[in-house]
């Protein structure tokens, strides 16, 4: 019985935080669909550049941290997680190109979908070249420290990058 009252106390405790927390997002605004999503995609980009730049952080902190290790992967993983972090501080910077038509017309709805896919197609290609590099990287280390594993799992991140690359280069095949 004690045990489900602490229970709850702890759910009223993080509960009363939460209106506080919903206090720092800004309110809705008024107006058009147009001013309402342009007020959304600015919102929604600062807080997505917010979660990217706490991503490159911890990234820079797990690094700093297996410096003292000998081991290479936790290293590499780290700068991956930073890299990461910092992309997707740097793509939600972009988001003016999901400019939103006044009217919706087929070919602007066409224009802005276009738009769309250019954007996913160059930031998946983006990932894909870092996968590839980290894949070079590896077989690299690999070969000064003869290492059969690493050479397989370099081969793999180097051929799943060339993967990704190349399915986003034909991205618009698809759709």
């Amino acid at each position: 019985m004690q045990g489900q009252n602490a229970i709850k106390e702890v759910k009223m405790e993080l509960l009363s935080h939460f209106s506080a927390l919903l206090a720092i997002l800004p309110s809705p605004s008024g107006g058009t669909p147009n001013a309402a999503a342009a007020s959304l995609i600015s919102t929604l980009s600062l807080w997505i550049a917010r979660v990217g730049g706490l991503v490159a952080f911890v990234g820079a902190i797990k690094l700093a941290l297996s410096i003292k290790d000998e081991g290479s992967k936790e290293q590499m993983l780290a700068v991956l997680v930073m890299v990461s972090g910092f992309m997707i501080k740097a793509a939600v910077q972009n988001l003016g190109v999901f400019n939103i038509p006044a009217t919706y017309s087929v070919q602007a709805s066409n224009t802005e979908f276009q738009s769309i896919l250019s954007f996913i197609g160059k930031w998946t290609r983006r990932v894909g070249a870092v996968g590839m590099l980290f894949g070079a990287l590896n077989i690299g280390l690999s070969i000064s420290s003869n290492d059969a594993a690493q050479k397989v799992n370099g081969l793999k991140s180097l051929s799943s990058g060339g993967i990704v690359v190349a399915v986003s280069s034909i991205l618009r095949t698809f759709v």
